[in-house]
């Protein structure tokens, strides 16, 4: 016989999720990264938004995989990935409850009113179960938000196959906050403020009894409202302002660097997002009782391996082009220059996206990404793609683009 593992929220709301299985005739366990398996080569990277995302109908075939001998698990994943505080949610969840009630889908009826979308829910449930990944709309209820679509989903489950197995169960670690009052207790009052405002609300409700946090991807709005993506410092919660983000897609032009991309460029700020929580969680050995901000060991404060960044030479291609015309203090020469932890990031991505050329800029750093974080994995790039990934801008692209301020 197999016990489900008992996860609880700490805001209050319980889940019953278990993963771990006995020999016999037990359960799948869940997060097993079996369907969505590691892309090494570059058939996601030459492909547009309509192209090599699992087909619908295998998602069905996944979501049964897990659920076989899991009874209650449906309504379980559900609520963790429909976990809202902001009340307009919450009425909208009761009202698809009613709705649902005595559909044959149970819980999957409101996953799939909650999204507006069948594939979208399929989908968000499938790699919830298989690699522990948790897409959902913003608790912001405000129309400036625009919510994800079942076409963000599939650029998520392509850059989520660009990542190892492994380094996606490191990041699913979280900071045990058991003892934070205690820790926190000899700094001063407002320190010991700071750090209780600087943990974001999901993270207080929602890190599980075995230290563990899923990775999370919220819509939302960045900084000034102009980053496309980002990642707080010692979490994996990744923010993405969509209209921004949808900049990326195959068909956005771009009169500073004169190119139309033919193949979907969001990909690239997926990877380098991702990054970060590597970044974030890469050194913690699970036991600590307290990770935090101003405590934990990340890659980029590590002082040996701040020189090999420094000393990395990045060409600026492809995933920093959209930062690239804003902040030109940190270009010279075509390369980038940023600080520590954003050039760790394109580090990371480019040794995913165009390890071919990173290798010939930055061969120590290239080296160390492959033995020390990758564990010898290697993969192909853009470079290996057979058709053009952009093709430039037309006259009146490009004239029809400045007039427009684009």
């Amino acid at each position: 016989m197999t016990a489900l593992s008992t996860f609880l929220h700490r805001g209050g709301l319980g889940l019953l999720l278990g993963y771990a299985a006995t020999a016999g005739a037990a359960p799948a366990p869940l997060f097993q990264n079996r369907f969505f398996t590691l892309s090494q080569t570059a058939e996601l990277l030459c492909a547009t938004s309509q192209q090599q995302y699992t087909p619908t109908a295998a998602l069905a075939d996944i979501i049964r995989f897990y659920e076989t001998e899991h009874p209650g698990l449906r309504s379980q994943a559900v609520a963790v990935l429909t976990d809202h505080k902001n009340q307009d949610h919450l009425d909208d969840l009761a009202d698809y409850r009613e709705d649902c009630a005595g559909n044959a889908a149970g819980e999957l009826c409101v996953l799939e009113k909650y999204w507006g979308d069948r594939e979208a829910a399929w989908r968000a449930l499938a790699l919830f179960y298989d690699t522990k990944t948790v897409v959902k709309h913003s608790d912001d209820y405000r129309y400036e938000v625009k919510r994800f679509s079942a076409d963000h989903l599939r650029i998520f489950e392509k850059a989520i196959r660009k990542i190892p197995a492994f380094l996606r169960q490191s990041i699913s670690k979280a900071k045990p906050v058991d003892k934070l009052e205690q820790e926190i207790a000899d700094k001063p009052t407002a320190m010991q403020q700071l750090i209780r405002d600087a943990f974001q609300e999901d993270y207080k409700n929602s890190i599980w009894q075995d230290h563990t946090h899923p990775l999370t991807l919220v819509p939302g709005i960045g900084f000034r409202s102009q980053t496309v993506a980002q990642v707080f410092s010692g979490q994996n919660l990744i923010v993405f302002t969509v209209k921004a983000f949808d900049k990326g897609k195959e068909g956005g032009s771009y009169r500073d660097i004169g190119v139309q991309y033919l193949v979907d460029f969001r990909l690239p700020i997926v990877v380098h997002e991702i990054a970060h929580t590597i970044d974030n969680f890469h050194f913690w050995n699970g036991e600590d009782d307290l990770y935090f901000f101003y405590k934990y060991h990340k890659i980029s404060n590590d002082a040996d391996i701040m020189k090999t960044i420094a000393e990395a030479q990045l060409a600026l291609w492809p995933s920093k082009w959209f930062e690239a015309f804003e902040y030109l203090g940190e270009v010279n020469q075509g390369r980038y220059d940023g600080n520590t932890q954003e050039k760790l990031a394109e580090l990371v991505a480019q040794y995913i996206l165009i390890p071919e050329r990173l290798q010939q800029s930055a061969p120590a750093a290239y080296r160390w990404l492959r033995d020390d974080i990758f564990r010898g994995i290697e993969y192909q790039g853009y470079d290996r793609c057979e058709r053009p990934l952009t093709k430039p801008l037309s006259w009146w692209q490009y004239a029809t683009g400045k007039m427009l301020g684009q």
